[in-house]
């Protein structure tokens, strides 16, 4: 397939037909709003403004209330969902639905009332914890924390650092003033507490002998009674506020049947939030607003149906050159080719009037990735998985291509494992040797090599396929400059280095394989001549003279390494290939030394980890030569992702009905 024809369009439509076109144009979900080219500053356009934002403003802060009152419920009545729970069905009609949207938003709201006041007790109830760890300390005095004491002899209450040597504090008090009292009292990790009697007269000084011990006196405004009694009292209320607490938990784990309504106006709140976000693109004025936007032209008819509902002008254009790079990309394939689109997407949009790499990457990637995975349980795992998983959570868009991506990654491992006769590495080998059922066990059928003792085999295949991949991207460079009309470029670059590197491998292998003809030596360094001469042609064109020459020694050198390194580069896929079987074969070599049990053991746990290593790293290594090697061939980004308004939900699947 290829990336998909795009029109734009410009409506201008009565003000008051604008929510309904808006809501009409987001249930199609094939047309992308823009901001059209105005500037609103220039007097020329005095008439015209931005549409009111408060309805963007709102449906945020109702979005905010429905997904903190989700985020309350999940915590205070978690969900059962399981990974594989599918999301429910509803109608455009039902999702709508204004009475159920207001009954959902007064559900959040007593969710949230219902958290707020559960949260008010729990703080109240942290205070008085609090409260009583400052009074603990006192417990053992039998002394009012309100009583002063007498005029002549005051009571203070007072506090040291906990590392202080209490009875020199005594002591330096008792030589400075005759008589004083020092009462022990309670401690904690960071002060020792004390009550200071003495004479009124000689509380200056009992504070002046006590200041090297970094004493202080301590306030305990507020209560009356001793701390016992205050103690008590505090554990009564905190006792009171937990009952409290659990009967507001209880209050809001019953609130968790309101879960399926308020995630239903979590998704109704997105896509107001959507519509106002994209009202804000376009332009009013008192009577009409104008709409700019780009729709692929394949929806063409579906739009303009819909807009014959509506008292509205319009129009419908093909893109000019100058905006293509401001027309957005939408790419459409088969089955094989669009789950790929997200790597694609991760790397960066094509440009409009270049090609679709999708259907071109596809093959590649899945082949690379089996090539390095090579294992049939391995494979038949992915497959497994990925189905299941597909079956029954039914994903949709990312999760939905990388879920169909690894199941076709997982058949081409089954493919590669039956001709290196891997399962689990050599777990079949040395079960079987182990239960003593042919201890000459290699495979059901003769492998086609193995990693392991095939590595010359495994190397020039990793090359070949790479030699390939690189002159598909080549090719595909020369269709793209023929089809751009810079003809001259594709023949005196990659047609040039085609020549130049063809010719290079048929005159080395004429003179050097024996069989072959002497006369291919010689065909391929006439093609090799060609390929330096249509090089040097291009080069002098481009600029002419020393220019050209200088340019001409340039591109070969910078051809050679190039070309040289960048297929190096797929040895990577021996370098994984190798890796997986020698790890899975070490691990299964240990568990066998210990007998059977021990040997299912280790060799399970070896091979989980192993897969779960293989798939990332496979993924890694076969995306990095798309992203550099391949793409760098021919790739021109550059675009942007066509994002329509539409209905994007998280919770719950549409079944699309006319509106």
């Amino acid at each position: 397939m290829a990336i998909v024809k795009m029109k734009r369009l410009r409506l201008l439509c009565p003000r008051p037909d604008r929510e309904r076109l808006l809501r009409q144009l987001q249930s199609l979900g094939c047309v992308e709003l823009r901001e059209p080219a105005i500037d609103l500053s220039d007097p020329e356009w005095a008439g015209l403004g931005k549409p009111d934002l408060s309805g963007l403003e709102k449906a945020r802060e109702q979005s905010l209330l429905l997904n903190g009152a989700l985020d309350a419920l999940h915590r205070y009545a978690p969900a059962k969902d399981g990974l594989f729970t599918r999301r429910p069905e509803i109608t455009e009609g039902e999702l709508f639905d204004d009475e159920a949207y207001a009954r959902g938003l007064d559900a959040a709201r007593q969710v949230m009332e219902a958290e707020q006041a559960l949260a008010a007790k729990g703080a109240e109830r942290a205070k008085l914890l609090t409260q009583k760890a400052s009074l603990e300390p006192w417990s053992c005095l039998d002394v009012a924390l309100d009583e002063e004491g007498t005029a002549a002899v005051p009571i203070h209450f007072c506090s040291v650092p906990a590392k202080t040597d209490f009875a020199s504090l005594e002591a330096a008090v008792g030589q400075a003033v005759e008589p004083a009292q020092l009462i022990r009292a309670g401690s904690d990790r960071e002060l020792q507490y004390f009550l200071l009697l003495c004479h009124h007269s000689a509380v200056s000084a009992c504070y002046e002998a006590m200041r090297p011990f970094g004493a202080s006196r301590v306030t305990l405004r507020g209560w009356t009674g001793t701390a016992a009694e205050n103690i008590a009292l505090l554990d009564n209320r905190a006792a009171a506020l937990e009952r409290e607490e659990a009967q507001c938990a209880a209050g809001l784990a019953a609130l968790g049947e309101k879960r399926d309504a308020l995630r239903r106006c979590v998704d109704r709140a997105a896509q107001e939030i959507s519509r106002e976000e994209n009202k804000s693109r376009l332009i009013d004025t008192d009577a009409a607003f104008l709409l700019d936007g780009w729709l692929p032209a394949e929806n063409a008819d579906q739009v303009e149906k819909l807009l014959a509902g509506f008292p509205c002008a319009w129009e419908m254009a093909d893109p000019t050159e100058e905006e293509y790079p401001q027309v957005p990309i939408k790419l459409k394939n088969g089955p094989l080719a669009a789950p790929f689109n997200v790597v694609t997407e991760m790397y960066a949009m094509p440009a409009y009037n270049s090609v679709d790499p999708n259907p071109l990457m596809a093959p590649f990637f899945i082949i690379f990735f089996g090539f390095m995975m090579n294992d049939i349980a391995y494979g038949l795992l992915m497959v497994i998985g990925t189905a299941f998983f597909l079956a029954k959570a039914r994903p949709k868009g990312t999760m939905q291509y990388m879920m169909t991506m690894f199941f076709m990654c997982g058949i081409a491992s089954i493919f590669w494992g039956c001709l290196t006769g891997s399962f689990f590495g050599d777990f079949l080998p040395k079960l079987f040797a182990l239960l003593g059922i042919d201890d000459n066990f290699v495979w059901f059928w003769p492998p086609l090599f193995t990693p392991v003792n095939d590595i010359i085999t495994v190397m020039v295949g990793a090359i070949a396929m790479g030699v390939v991949q690189v002159f598909t991207g080549m090719a595909i460079s020369v269709e793209e400059k023929f089809r751009h009309g810079s003809a001259l470029d594709a023949v005196t670059q990659e047609i040039a280095w085609y020549c130049i590197l063809g010719g290079a491998a048929l005159a080395i292998a004429g003179n050097l394989l024996a069989g072959l003809p002497p006369a291919l030596g010689t065909v391929g360094l006439a093609i090799l001549v060609l390929g330096l001469a249509l090089l040097l042609v291009g080069n002098l064109i481009r600029a002419k003279g020393l220019g050209g020459i200088i340019g001409f020694g340039g591109d070969i050198y910078n051809g050679v390494s190039g070309y040289f390194s960048d297929i190096l580069s797929y040895l990577r896929l021996m370098a994984l290939m190798m890796a997986g079987s020698i790890i899975a074969t070490v691990f299964n070599t240990l568990g066998s030394v210990f007998g059977l049990v021990p040997f299912l053991i280790v060799a399970l746990i070896g091979n989980v980890l192993n897969l779960v290593l293989n798939l990332l790293g496979c993924y890694v290594h076969t995306l990095r030569l798309q992203c550099l090697e391949f793409f760098g061939r021919f790739y021109q980004d550059g675009g942007k992702l066509f994002r329509p308004l539409t209905v994007e939900t998280k919770y719950v699947d549409i079944l699309k009905e006319e509106i």
